[in-house]
């Protein structure tokens, strides 16, 4: 009976996974719809996956969003984001840009830190450790599935690098909250690390 309630789980997550994480990016990558609206269908998605989240009934406890470990998650992921920061910086004085932004207006950043911070990490983390959990994966399925589908979305960038530095990323996001079960440390993380990239041209 248990394992017949575990398989409907699994069989739940991959729905969810293929089509609110896979697809999208399928359909943006084969240009079914035209790059400069990769937002909204992103945003679309996100929606998506807040209402399967509430239908989860998944409490905010459940999603990270608490201030349980909140202090020593901070003074762990601090200093390891901050270093990263600095090396970013360097690269850049030493190698120059790979990439040109210097479109992106005041603007793009604002929401890149307010808006797109927080629901990459409610949806690469949050709300995937919750639905894998109830889906008895073990640890390391978890983090490696979340930063997969986490470098995944990157694809439509068409850009090595940003997959294989994403999917790194996503594996220390990942045993991060794991360690500590807190999303808010992970958001000041990728809104300060995905800041400083997108400033020197990196990603």
């Amino acid at each position: 009976m248990e394992d017949r309630l575990v398989w409907k789980e699994r069989q739940k997550v991959i729905f969810i996974v293929c089509f609110a994480y896979i697809l999208p990016v399928i359909i943006i990558f084969l240009e079914w719809v035209p790059f400069s609206c990769r937002f909204s269908i992103l945003i679309l998605a996100a929606i998506v996956i807040l209402a399967i989240a509430r239908l989860y009934r998944l409490s905010s406890l459940e999603l990270g969003f608490t201030h349980n470990n909140l202090k020593k998650s901070f003074k762990v992921i601090a200093p390891s984001t901050l270093a990263f920061a600095l090396l970013m910086v360097v690269y850049y004085f030493i190698q120059g840009t790979r990439i040109d932004n210097s479109t992106y207006k005041l603007a793009f950043y604002l929401f890149f830190v307010c808006v797109s911070s927080p629901i990459q990490e409610f949806l690469y983390r949050g709300f995937l450790f919750s639905i894998f959990s109830r889906a008895k994966f073990n640890i390391w399925l978890k983090i490696l599935l979340s930063a997969s589908l986490y470098s995944f979305v990157h694809l439509i960038y068409r850009d090595v690098f940003t997959l294989v530095s994403t999917f790194i990323i996503g594996i220390l996001w990942g045993l991060h909250y794991v360690k500590f079960q807190n999303l808010y440390s992970i958001i000041f993380s990728h809104a300060l690390l995905g800041t400083v990239a997108i400033l020197v041209g990196l990603i």
